[in-house]
Parts: structure tokens; sequence; C-alpha cells
């Protein structure tokens, strides 16, 4: 079942229980990204080792005019997840892909869901955007 593990994708990883672990934040130049948010401190050790993988891409949102900053983290054998992650990521953020609901499909099988855990997923997701909506057209 897909579900909250923040703070758990490096023992995922490492189990090999996860090959490809995903942060992003707004990009500013001037400051720096708190650990929490994206946990590089965490993972470097394994990344010099050459355990894992890491990616990086600063993309301009072109809809919410700003940048954002995406960090990966793939086992070597899977590093293939991360870059068409950010392929993807780039594709939306310059409006290149028009979004569409085999999205989260594609996202949850780079992750490593599986086809029911992505079902589920992609349902509750419907459910409450579908709610938002008609709240949002109720007034």
């Amino acid at each position: 079942m897909i579900g909250p593990h923040e703070g758990k994708e490096l023992e995922l990883m490492l189990s090999g229980k996860k090959h490809l672990a995903v942060f992003h934040d707004y990009f500013y130049p001037e400051e720096s990204i708190s650990e929490e948010i994206i946990p590089e401190k965490a993972f470097q050790p394994y990344v010099l080792s050459g355990r894992i993988v890491r990616f990086e891409k600063i993309l301009f949102s072109k809809k919410m005019n700003h940048q954002v900053l995406y960090v990966c983290f793939t086992t070597p054998e899977e590093d293939w997840r991360a870059k068409a992650y950010l392929w993807f990521c780039e594709g939306i953020h310059t409006q290149r892909f028009q979004p569409n609901p085999y999205h989260d499909y594609y996202l949850g099988k780079l992750l490593g869901y599986s086809d029911p855990d992505i079902t589920d997923f992609t349902s509750q997701n419907d459910e409450l955007f579908s709610s938002a909506i008609r709240a949002k057209t109720a007034f």
C-alpha cells in the first residue's frame, strides 16, 4: 500500500525494498534546504561509496513561476528510474506534457509501487479531487 514513509526511504533502499527515492522543494540559490526536506547528509555516505546514486535537476515551473529542486536517489542498477522521473518532471514543468490521468500511474511505477497500490492511491486522489471541485463549484 502507498503511504507515508518519510524518513524511511534510506532504510527501504538499503534493504532492497525501494529503488528510487525522490525529494523536492522550492529552490532559492541563496537559501539552503532543510535536511528534513531533502536528506542529503543521510544519503551522502552511501552515495560516496557507490551503493546509491544521486541525481539532481533544477526546473522552472511556468505554472507556479518559481524554480524547483528535485533530488533523486537510486540503487545503481535502477538509475534509469531517476532519469525517467526527472525527464517526466521536466515535461510537466515546461508544459510539454499536458496533465492526464496516467501521470500518477507512470510515477507510481517508477517509484516501484504495484498496480493495485497505484489504483488504490489514484482512486483516493480522484475522490479528493472530485470533492474539491464540487466544493469549489458549489459557491
